[in-house]
Order: C-alpha cells, then sequence, then structure tokens
C-alpha cells in the first residue's frame, strides 16, 4: 500500500510556522490545532475537502471539530449570511432574526422551553453552571470523566487525565477531580466532583452521601471527547431517576452531539429530557454561536428584570451567525441529514470490522451520527479508561498514515472525527479503503516480528 500515498509537502507551512511563532505561541491560537513537528496552515474548504497553504488537497474528516455538519462553504447558509451582512447590524442589539432562531430551537430541541444565545461552547457551560447554582442555591457540580466541557476553570478538569499505574481512570478510585491545566483558581476543585462516564452506581453513591450539597450533574451524553463513546442502554435514563430522587439538575452537554444524532439531538434520540442544555458547533456550521436552553422553570432566573442569575455579552447571538444558524437549522429540522449520517457511521463501523476480523489486528472503530474514533484495543470501549488503554503507537502511526494519503485526522489518539453532509459514499470508500490497507500493515509487521 506505500506506494499509493500521496507524498505531502508542506514548506510553506513550516515557512509560516516560523513566521507566525514570533508572534503566537506555538504559532496557533487553538492548542487543539499544533501539530508535530509544525502546525498546517489553510486558506480555502468546500463541501468535504480542504486545501492548505502548499496546496494540497485533503478529504476533511475534522469538519471544524465537529462544527460543519453541512460541510464547507454550504450554499444555503453562505448566501444568508451575505443577505445579513447588507443589513448592517453586527453585534449588540436584538432582532427578528434571533427570535425566529429560538423558535427554530424551541420546536427541535425537547428541553428548549426557553432559549439564551451565546458564542462559544465554553460560554454556554459556564452559564448553564451559573444558572443552576443560582436555580439551586446549592455549590456542587459534578462531571463524568473523560468528558470535555471547555476552557472555564470550572470545567477543564479530568478530562484526559494520566491512568493510575494499576491501569485504572483517578475517578474510579477518588471523586477529587484532576486539572488539566495551571492557572485554575485554587477553590475550584473543591466545588467540582468527578465520576466515571457509563457507572449510575458511583454517581447514586455520590449523590446520597452528598445529599443536599449538588446543584447540578454534567455530562456529554455521547463521550465525543475521549474519541466517541456511547451511552450503555438505559444508563442516561438513570441518571435522570437519580438526579430527580436527589434534587439535582442535568446538564447535557450537547456542544459536540447536537443535532447530530437527530434534530432534537441526542436528548430526542435516548427519550432524556434534561433540565439545562448546551448546544454549539453545529448549530451554525462552523459560525461563532451557541445556546443556553432549559426548562422555563429553571431558566426563569435569567430574567433581565428580577432574575438572579445575569446572563449578558455584547456578541450574544451575532446577527451574522444567527442568519448562519438559521439557514442550517432549516436544513437540519426534517431529519434526513441525520439520517445520512447515520447511515455514514454504520458503514464505517461495518467495513472496519470487516478488516479488522480479516487482518486479525485488535482494533475497533465507534461511531454514532457521523462521528467516529478507531481505538486499538480489545476491549470493548465504554468509558475513560477503557479508551485511554488503547494503543496510542498504532493511532499515531494510523494518523500519519492517513496525512499522507491525502486526509485530514487528529493526532490524539483521544479525539473525535467525523463526517459531514457533503461527504460523499465515495468519500467513505476512500476512508475505508485506507483504514483496510493500513491494517494489512499492522498484520504484516506482527507477523514479522513474531517470526524474527
Amino acid at each position: 500500500m506505500q506506494e499509493n500515498l500521496i507524498t505531502v509537502k508542506l514548506e510553506m507551512s513550516q515557512k509560516e510556522f516560523e513566521v507566525a511563532r514570533q508572534f503566537v505561541t506555538g504559532g496557533v491560537h487553538s492548542a487543539f490545532r499544533y501539530r508535530e513537528p509544525f502546525p498546517i496552515y489553510f486558506n480555502k474548504a468546500q463541501g468535504s475537502r480542504v486545501w492548505d497553504i502548499d496546496g494540497n488537497e485533503y478529504i476533511d474528516f475534522l469538519v471544524a471539530n465537529g462544527a460543519c455538519i453541512l460541510g464547507h462553504r454550504n450554499p444555503k447558509v453562505i448566501a444568508a449570511v451575505e443577505r445579513q451582512l447588507q443589513t448592517g447590524l453586527t453585534v449588540g442589539l436584538e432582532s427578528e432574526l434571533s427570535t425566529r432562531v429560538a423558535r427554530l430551537l424551541h420546536e427541535m430541541i425537547p428541553s428548549a422551553e426557553v432559549t439564551k444565545l451565546s458564542n462559544t461552547g465554553t460560554e454556554s457551560v459556564m452559564h448553564a453552571i451559573q444558572i443552576a447554582r443560582g436555580y439551586t442555591h446549592k455549590s456542587n457540580i459534578v462531571k463524568t470523566e473523560g468528558c470535555y466541557h471547555g476552557w472555564q476553570d470550572e470545567a477543564h478538569l479530568s478530562v484526559h487525565p494520566k491512568l493510575n499505574r494499576n491501569g485504572l481512570s483517578p475517578a474510579e478510585s477518588s471523586t477529587r477531580p484532576i486539572p488539566e491545566s495551571e492557572g485554575y483558581a485554587p477553590y475550584v476543585i473543591d466545588s467540582v466532583s468527578v465520576v466515571p462516564y457509563n457507572d449510575a452506581k458511583a454517581f447514586e453513591e455520590y449523590a446520597r452521601e452528598n445529599k443536599g450539597k449538588v446543584a447540578a450533574l454534567i455530562i456529554e451524553p455521547v463521550l465525543f471527547n475521549s474519541g466517541c463513546i456511547p451511552p450503555k442502554d438505559g444508563y442516561l435514563q438513570e441518571l435522570r431517576e437519580i438526579t430527580q430522587r436527589y434534587d439535582i439538575l442535568l446538564i447535557f452537554d450537547e456542544v459536540v452531539t447536537g443535532f447530530r444524532m437527530a434534530p432534537g439531538g441526542a436528548q430526542e434520540y435516548y427519550r432524556v429530557k434534561p433540565d439545562i442544555s448546551t448546544f454549539g458547533k453545529a448549530i451554525a456550521n462552523g459560525f461563532p454561536l451557541s445556546a443556553v436552553v432549559g426548562i422555563e422553570d429553571v431558566m426563569r432566573i435569567t430574567e433581565p428584570k428580577g432574575g438572579r442569575v445575569t446572563f449578558a455579552g455584547t456578541y450574544n447571538g451575532s446577527q451574522s451567525s444567527l442568519a448562519a444558524a438559521e439557514a442550517c437549522l432549516d436544513q437540519l429540522r426534517d431529519g434526513s441529514i441525520q439520517d445520512k449520517l447515520q447511515r455514514d457511521s454504520r458503514t464505517l463501523v461495518k467495513r472496519f470490522e470487516e478488516s479488522a476480523e480479516e487482518h486479525d489486528v485488535p482494533a475497533r472503530l465507534q461511531s454514532m451520527g457521523g462521528q467516529f474514533q478507531i481505538y486499538f484495543t480489545e476491549e470493548r470501549v465504554t468509558d475513560y479508561r477503557t479508551a485511554a488503554r488503547s494503543d496510542k503507537s498504532k493511532y499515531t502511526a494510523l494518523c500519519e498514515s492517513l496525512m499522507e494519503s491525502g486526509m485530514l485526522f487528529h493526532q490524539s489518539y483521544l479525539f473525535h472525527h467525523g463526517v459531514s453532509k457533503a461527504h460523499t459514499a465515495a468519500d467513505i470508500e476512500n476512508l475505508s479503503s485506507k483504514l483496510d490497507g493500513f491494517l494489512r500493515r499492522v498484520e504484516g509487521a506482527d507477523a514479522n516480528r513474531r517470526t524474527a
């Protein structure tokens, strides 16, 4: 297979990195964009493709970290934004457009009795936590290990912690969170606790021992930020029952899951109605917009007059992003795109399972709503621990092979990838073929080691 690889030349990106790092630490404005030995710089995108400044073309399986659900440069989205720009309205004012988008969210999302708009997933989670604390008058927040909820102090905890020497994850022995960075306020750790994902018993035990202290449980319904880990049958329903039993608010972070599996997100797909939810990414096909939605009784405390929790921001619901959201949501509301993404997921899983079995390689591809990740492991991936114990070196080799083949993947073995409306059957077949070729090479390398 090696002879079929595309030679990716990156001289221009390397030169750009040398200039950029004089003004930008690491040459990037988000750590996720950094690559070894230097980041790649891009200048064009269309449909399922992106091009770097060296002219290399890639099939994009990052899709803006899950945001470009329709593909790049969707004609209806671009046309709507261009029309809106001609009005001259930018930020800081309300419009009929903001009401129309809120109504769309209300009609699509089961828990969206009330909507408040913000800009990023991080901001929406920050608002959701403030609302939960303000409503309950309780301070403790519980999160599930492996889930990512943004960069703020009380959310960027126990996302990808190091496993213990015995191979267990920190949350399996302690509810104390592990900071992912320095610079946090020192009191934050004392107000956040962590439990394993897909372990309702662990959460119930914590809720019982801390009765009357917990404001909310926040969780990704599908753990995409450790690759792609779906909930066990009944898990989300159990969490809903436990939170209600102990008077705890349930927050779904649907920044990634939102609109991918169903028009109303994971909560519609799994038929679990949370108290508060956060949405972003696919809400506007890559334009900066997020939303905090929830049941009216809870969200009422954000009322401008008389509410106990402030919800403000000059850029909340910027007009160009709202135009993109209206055009995007209008295409997502009938469920046909979600059906296509689910079909793509099933195809990827089936083809990879066949290849892994044929080549006798311990590996699995897990996928939901078009999002997917590949794990090199014999065990079923059901939580952060089982994801983190997969073979990182084999994934790194796979990523390098796919990049050389003109496919945009992320270097982290715990990141998530995806397809969009714009990805064709040929794109899916191309990826499946390249994955099969890589597994064949792994099979050969393993055989050589055994006979050496």
